[in-house]
């Protein structure tokens, strides 16, 4: 499972239908703080990986990392950004970043090796 937050419409419509071609099932949330509520509710189905959006409204994805971690310790994530300089912030949080736009196969490779690095 993987979870997907963007508050970009077009994300969240695109990129499952991306994910779900390479096997793989996803929930998507137009906002981290939708998504933390529901990570602090006893529904959360923990995924094994989080991709997020970086510049996002009231959390960014680097403080959405950091209280999913905190709940949720060991959850391995994707941090995209259309914005080039917020992918070079380092983060204590394991991660993978990717510029938007990128191609699905890189997207795959990156899913593959985290999947697989268990």
């Amino acid at each position: 499972m993987i979870h997907i937050i963007d508050d970009e419409i077009c994300i969240l419509e695109i990129l499952p239908e991306v994910i779900k071609s390479f096997g793989y099932s996803t929930k998507t949330f137009s906002s981290p703080t939708l998504y933390c509520e529901y990570a602090s509710s006893h529904n959360y189905n923990r995924p094994n990986i989080i991709i997020t959006d970086v510049k996002m409204p009231k959390i960014n994805g680097y403080q959405l990392m950091a209280k999913i971690s905190e709940m949720h310790k060991g959850i391995k994530f994707i941090v995209m950004s259309g914005y080039h300089n917020e992918l070079d912030k380092l983060s204590e949080y394991p991660h993978i970043s990717i510029k938007k736009t990128f191609n699905p196969e890189e997207l795959d490779t990156h899913i593959q090796l985290l999947m697989h690095d268990a």
